[in-house]
């Protein structure tokens, strides 16, 4: 017998195996990672409810608490309550602790203990591993997990060194870790929290906007954890983009169009306007916009007010807050290579053709269907939060609530400054849609309504219907 078919053989044995498993423990995948987001984020609320947690002892309700939890664990960065000003070197760290879990992933957390303690990782868990950083092949996942894990405790070290140094001469040694080691972590996972306010504002990191070293180190971050950890190990791998697979290939080049896209445009719009660019010098203006042009797909942080962008400029930022990073990366948003797909399948159908094929490789028709759902149901979810919230807080204007919610839905963490004055019921609302946004909306609908996997037995006839 042949290689490949011992290979079916193995494929096959293995794929029986996967049912059994799954049909004797009721193995769902998908509600495990509901329900171990919901865990991390109900005890992150609960430490920092503690009165340790707080400068002022009591001063945080239980709702604040719990918004700040659920931004952190889903890597959103929208606050209710001023970061540094509010939480205690205790509360400090829960965030920033929630925010690396959430970044990587529980599963993947999880995984670090597998290794210290020098235990096998099962075939269910192997699984779960799988399905919560989206890969698609189990193959080599305890080895992906290893490189991802080193890969960004490197990255995320490197990074804070490069901004203690900008630190540590405003803060001096300790502190200045302490914050290099904060802002690495949240670039890096694309989380978007911050330690600057002190004052009681929400300044993000608009005082080192002149400062080309720093603003350097969090754009390449923030890059590195929105790219993806596939697209890290195949490059790895494969060092040439003629040998890379379709998905690193489509995620490089829409990042890059993404990114000198945005640059130019934001530039051009912003020039003339004097609040946020327009008094800069050109390097510094330059510089700004680069930087307004990477972080909005996902980490929050921002050099200048986005409440003073021009029109159209918000409506660019949303955009990109929308088609976010990459699958399986730290970054949220419906993902750049949906978008692409879907992009590419318009223009496709434009030219005539029934197929969508991609640098030679032909996207099944499955995954265009599967792309636009996950579409329509996250701007379904963007308009339900806005209304919700409109009509609690009809003194809201509408279109900084649906900034706002763009921005919890698809995890970016940018802000016009709305969200410190939602009242409690409108708390809970863009809670609910942070978490929907960070597990991800296919994921919580398997969650709720997927009882088995049901193979369809009848093939209806197809019947064409006027479009």
């Amino acid at each position: 017998m042949g290689l490949g078919g011992k290979t079916k053989i193995i494929d096959r044995i293995v794929a029986k195996r996967r049912r059994s498993v799954t049909q004797r423990s009721n193995f769902n995948p998908a509600r495990i990672m509901v329900a171990g987001f919901l865990a991390i984020i109900l005890v992150g609320a609960a430490l920092l409810k503690l009165p340790i947690s707080s400068r002022d002892s009591g001063s945080v309700s239980f709702m604040e608490a719990l918004f700040t939890a659920t931004s952190a664990t889903c890597v959103t960065g929208l606050v209710v309550v001023n970061t540094g000003a509010t939480w205690s070197i205790f509360g400090k760290v829960v965030i920033l602790c929630m925010i690396q879990i959430g970044g990587l992933g529980f599963m993947a957390i999880t995984t670090i203990f597998f290794f210290v303690m020098n235990r096998k990782i099962n075939l269910s868990q192997r699984l779960l591993i799988v399905s919560s950083m989206n890969l698609h092949d189990r193959q080599g996942i305890v080895g992906l997990v290893r490189h991802v894990l080193f890969g960004t405790f490197f990255f995320e070290g490197v990074g804070a060194v490069i901004l203690w140094s900008r630190f540590y001469p405003q803060y001096g040694l300790l502190k200045g870790l302490g914050m290099g080691v904060f802002h690495s972590i949240s670039a890096f996972c694309n989380a978007g929290f911050d330690l600057f306010g002190e004052a009681g504002q929400f300044p993000s990191l608009r005082g080192y906007s002149g400062d080309a070293v720093f603003t350097i180190t969090v754009m390449l971050l923030v890059l590195l954890g929105g790219i993806g950890f596939f697209v890290w190990e195949d490059i790895w791998r494969n060092r040439s983009f003629r040998k890379l697979h379709l998905h690193s290939k489509l995620v490089l080049t829409t990042t890059l169009f993404l990114v000198v896209f945005g640059w130019v445009f934001l530039y051009i719009a912003e020039r003339s306007n004097p609040m946020t660019i327009g008094d800069m010098p050109f390097h510094e203006a330059a510089l700004a916009s680069l930087f307004q042009a990477v972080t909005p797909r996902s980490s929050g942080f921002s050099l200048v007010d986005q409440s003073a962008l021009t029109g159209i400029s918000k409506i660019v930022v949303m955009i990109y807050m929308l088609i976010g990073g990459s699958a399986g990366s730290t970054a949220g948003g419906v993902k750049n290579v949906t978008a692409a797909i879907l992009l590419l399948s318009a223009l496709s159908s434009l030219r005539g053709k029934k197929r969508l094929t991609v640098f030679r490789r032909t996207i099944p028709e499955a995954q265009i269907i599967s792309a636009l759902s996950i579409l329509i149901m996250s701007l379904a979810a963007c308009f339900a939060g806005t209304a919700a919230v409109a009509l609690i807080q009809p003194e809201l204007h509408v279109s900084s609530i649906v900034f706002e919610m763009v921005s919890a839905v698809y995890t970016c963490g940018l802000s016009r400054g709305v969200t410190p004055h939602f009242v409690p019921v409108s708390m809970l609302i863009v809670t609910v849609f942070m978490f929907i946004g960070r597990v991800g909306i296919m994921t919580v609908g398997m969650a709720a309504f997927l009882r088995r996997n049901r193979i369809e037995k009848t093939k209806r006839p197809d019947t064409w219907v006027m479009m």
